[in-house]
């Protein structure tokens, strides 16, 4: 088969995905790569596979102008949404800065159709890797395998600890929800070990952490650890030699020494600035009434991609605590891998507004869930756990659990108000075995391996060689 393999700037996701390279080669494959930048394919290491033909994006972008016939040919996609995640990424590390402009947009669209296709024609590509849709190069990719009949293959990890799951289009994956209708309706038995499992999962849900939140980091807000590092040196020397990339051409990373330097910036302000935030986080009375609310990361895939919608959490904030029910209060949980990233600012504005109470991201949010009238989420795994824990979710983007008869989607805003007095009010109507059901179904659904693209060398090959049959059967 002919494969193409995405490649970007991502951290260490090289050795994962140059590691399945050679596998697939290895195998009589013919692989190929398309990265986003020479910055990413210098630090990816791509020339060492010399069984690969690379393709650099930032040097199609700079040889080729807008093409408006293809903006055209295309134009059943929506191009301009597929540019919502790295457009979010710009904005928060000031990747773009003011180069950005309707005239880049198109010429950004253009130039990555018109990249993707001559790739695809030119290999007869078969399949495309990469991890899920989580970026506009992933995207493009993603329209331009749907236009040629190609496979995109999405790894990502899942909420179920230790396993994993393989999407295609984000948008129509409806995976889990064809497996629990089997289920349901009997044409497919869960074997007892499989039962004993998620039986096992669903008693200590309390306790569980998401393999992803394991692995981040995030969490921590140090400064001196974290770059204090012999490997930052060669980094360094690396970046140095790019000082003179402009901050567009390479879409992604922008002018890496540049970019770099806001992400650290960034840390940098957020370590200066958490004990004001923590001034501003509250006790939960868990005796109120009141709906849970989890902050989100930003920029992430599970927003900026199925949830574009709504990014201005504070905008989402907002109109909830007006229309709450009388007596209701809304509690808002600020994220472990996120809290103190967003400005004092967002943190004041939301302590001003009625009926809102903020709380730190160590509160123990399955206590909260349990005591609250149900959950309010964007895409968060909290929605997921609430359902679990029968309470129920008003939903407002796109999930693997959206099926669930605990959710409520929230289509409409201007109907806020109605749904949260009458739908998040209805009694629980599911019960264990509906659980037990849909937890079997997402079993099913994915794989019995842990995802951790951050890996070093050599853990990144062994975790590729025990994905790889699992790639090899979904293709």
């Amino acid at each position: 088969m002919n494969i193409l393999l995405l490649s970007n700037s991502a951290p260490n996701y090289f050795n994962f995905f140059n590691a399945l390279a050679r596998l697939l080669h290895n195998d009589g494959h013919s692989v190929h790569i398309a990265v986003d930048s020479t910055f990413s394919r210098e630090e990816n290491q791509l020339d060492t596979l010399e069984f690969a033909t690379v393709h650099t994006f930032s040097e199609y972008y700079t040889s080729n102008a807008i093409d408006h016939d293809t903006l055209r040919r295309y134009s059943h996609y929506n191009l301009n949404g597929a540019l919502l995640s790295d457009f979010e990424r710009s904005q928060i590390y000031n990747i773009w800065g003011e180069e950005a402009d309707t005239p880049f947009f198109d010429r950004l669209k253009s130039t990555l159709l018109g990249f993707f296709e001559q790739i695809i024609a030119d290999h007869q590509i078969d399949t495309v890797i990469y991890e899920n849709v989580s970026n506009t190069f992933a995207h493009f990719a993603l329209f331009m395998a749907q236009q040629n009949g190609a496979q995109y293959v999405g790894l990502s990890p899942s909420r179920l600890p230790g396993r994993f799951a393989i999407t295609a289009d984000p948008w129509n994956d409806k995976v889990v929800e064809r497996a629990f209708g089997d289920i349901q309706t009997g044409s497919v038995v869960p074997t007892a070990e499989v039962r004993n499992w998620v039986r096992e999962y669903l008693a200590g849900i309390e306790k569980t952490v998401p393999d992803y939140m394991k692995i981040n980091g995030l969490d921590n807000v140090g400064i001196l650890k974290r770059y204090l590092r012999r490997d930052r040196l060669k980094k360094a020397k690396s970046l140095f030699r790019h000082l003179g990339d402009d901050r567009t051409s390479a879409f992604q990373v922008g002018n890496p020494l540049r970019t770099h330097f806001n992400l650290f910036a960034r840390n940098l302000k957020r370590r200066l600035r958490t004990g004001k935030v923590r001034n501003f986080y509250s006790s939960p009375d868990y005796e109120a009434d009141f709906f849970l609310y989890p902050l989100h990361f930003h920029p992430e895939s599970s927003t900026s991609i199925l949830a574009g919608t709504y990014l201005n959490e504070y905008e989402v904030i907002r109109n909830i605590a007006f229309n709450l029910p009388e007596g209701m209060r809304l509690y808002v949980k600020d994220h472990m891998s996120a809290w103190a990233f967003p400005p004092v600012s967002f943190y004041r504005d939301l302590q001003r507004l009625p009926n809102v109470v903020i709380l730190g991201p160590g509160e123990p949010t399955k206590e909260l869930i349990k005591a609250s009238r149900g959950v309010l989420t964007l895409t968060s795994t909290v929605g997921y756990e609430a359902l679990l824990l029968k309470k129920r979710v008003l939903l407002y983007g796109d999930v693997f659990y959206s099926f669930h008869k605990g959710v409520t989607r929230c289509d409409n805003p201007t109907q806020l108000h109605h749904l949260l007095c009458t739908e998040l009010a209805q009694p629980i109507d599911w019960d264990d075995q509906y659980n037990e059901d849909f937890v079997c179904a997402y079993y099913y659904s994915t794989f019995d391996q842990s995802l951790n693209f951050l890996l070093p060398c050599e853990p990144a090959q062994k975790l590729s060689a025990a994905i790889y049959p699992y790639i090899l059967k979904s293709m």
